[in-house]
């Protein structure tokens, strides 16, 4: 019985000197490769001739064998080529003959393509995870630094040490971390710390704290009272003058005289 070469459900339901050809579709079943079609078409061709010359040769009619001619003049020289032919096109399956060579190259540009789109959805994947860093880190350690009056472009790269970005069910989460890149907690509240209370905690550092503005009021004290002269300098002696300015801002002179 000649093989049709249909799909079929099992493997085994295809003669073994076809199984080359065959492949798995998507639908679990087994049909022939695309990449092999040639093959097919030829075999099949074949067969139908070798049928036709069969039964002209069986009805004992003459019949015309001339399309026939490249494979012989009778009908047995037409059987015999022809059953050659197939033989030959099922070894070069079998073997490993120019069908599987173009097999090979095609898995070869399948391979290189599909490197090449991994490649590239890659770098988009990198592209959008540090967006997504942006978004979710600088953003939020500026808005921290600048509330708590620090300088945030000296700040970030010693907050980002600090952070890092976590996908959990479909979400991205912002969490602070230890040195050895464990969660912190809040002493507060208990939940994960925020970038607001790790820069809190930063300002509050003696190393960190430089990278703030300074709290305390301008001069080191209160500002002169309005008008009185500036505060003597230790070991300086007073002009008449000054010494005039000093009593009337403590009012020990009025109405022009001293007390």
């Amino acid at each position: 019985m000649d093989f049709e070469f249909t799909p079929v459900d099992s493997i085994d339901k295809v003669p073994e000197q076809f199984r080359g050809i065959y492949k798995q579709g998507d639908d679990g079943k087994f049909l022939p490769d695309e990449a092999h079609a040639g093959v097919i078409e030829a075999i099949i061709g074949l067969r139908r001739s070798l049928k036709a010359a069969r039964a002209e040769a069986k009805a004992k009619t003459p019949v015309d064998l001339s399309p026939l001619a490249d494979f012989g003049r009778t009908p047995e020289e037409i059987k015999a080529a022809v059953e050659s032919r197939i033989n030959e096109l099922q070894e070069q399956v079998t073997k490993g003959g120019d069908a599987k060579v173009n097999l090979e190259k095609i898995k070869q540009d399948l391979a290189a393509a599909h490197a090449k789109d991994l490649e590239k959805a890659n770098k988009r994947s990198e592209a959008l995870q540090n967006q997504l860093y942006g978004l979710l880190v600088e953003n939020a350690a500026t808005a921290a630094a600048v509330e708590l009056k620090g300088v945030p472009e000296l700040l970030l790269p010693f907050i980002k040490q600090q952070v890092k970005v976590v996908e959990e069910e479909g979400r991205f989460n912002v969490y602070v971390v230890d040195s050895s890149g464990d969660r912190r907690y809040s002493g507060v509240t208990g939940q994960p710390m925020t970038i607001k209370e790790l820069v809190a905690e930063m300002k509050a550092n003696e190393k960190f704290g430089r990278l703030f503005e300074s709290e305390a009021p301008a001069g080191g004290g209160m500002p002169p009272r309005g008008g009185s002269t500036p505060p003597r300098q230790p070991g300086r002696v007073l002009s008449a003058n000054e010494k005039i300015a000093v009593g009337l801002a403590k009012g020990q002179f009025r109405s022009g005289r001293g007390r």
